[in-house]
């Protein structure tokens, strides 16, 4: 199975997002996969030109499609930040296989949290989200419960999950999990953006690598 037809499996199984997709290819049958969050963590590792390498942050066009899920990132300011490119360069030049997973791979932390959280109330959602978390990393980095968030966990209010949603309506009475320093509202418990990048590039890693099996 070569990059191209892996990626097509995995949007077909969790969808298809702008910023998301095989950079470039050899088609050549992959038979491992590297993940790792930003493009420095690939960049002096790529020597097999069997494996795919996955990237979690947007690098080269894809970058520039983050404006199409996130309205308050500019393509100018993406295009001036020369190292969105540098880890396609050295793919090519290697003939190695690159991919980006981002919102698909944040989408699919979302729907799996989500239902983690489901029928909780209070109290109970962060004790839900302490043990969602430690399954991958115990202990694990401290989320952030916001006061209005506080205020409405001690009304038994529930929660959404937010990962990957940009620009969502806020609604009273309802507690948001988001991002550190990603949260529209103070309703928001939020999670440390590394802990939800890490996690979501595990998710993603074990679904690609069972598609490689079917």
């Amino acid at each position: 199975m070569t990059a191209n037809e892996l990626y097509s499996k995995m949007e077909e199984r969790f969808g298809r997002y702008p910023d998301g997709g095989v950079v470039c290819s050899n088609g050549e049958d992959i038979q491992s996969m590297v993940c790792e969050i930003d493009w420095y963590m690939l960049y002096h590792v790529m020597t097999d030109r069997n494996t795919l390498y996955v990237v979690h942050h947007p690098v080269s066009d894809f970058a520039l499609r983050l404006s199409q899920i996130n309205p308050d990132e500019k393509q100018d300011d993406i295009r001036s930040e020369v190292q969105n490119w540098l880890l396609e360069f050295k793919a090519r030049e290697l003939q190695m296989n690159l991919a980006v997973a981002h919102t698909m791979a944040d989408k699919m932390l979302e729907a799996e949290l989500s239902e983690c959280l489901e029928g909780a109330r209070g109290e109970e959602i962060v004790t839900r989200l302490n043990g969602f978390f430690a399954r991958f990393f115990d202990p694990h980095p401290a989320m952030v419960v916001l006061p209005e968030a506080r205020r409405l966990i001690d009304q038994g209010a529930e929660a959404k999950v937010v990962f990957g949603s940009y620009g969502y309506e806020v609604k009273d009475g309802l507690i948001y999990v988001d991002q550190c320093g990603m949260e529209e509202t103070e309703q928001a418990i939020t999670i440390p953006h590394s802990l939800v990048d890490a996690m979501a590039m595990s998710l993603w890693k074990t679904a690609a690598i069972a598609s490689m099996s079917q």
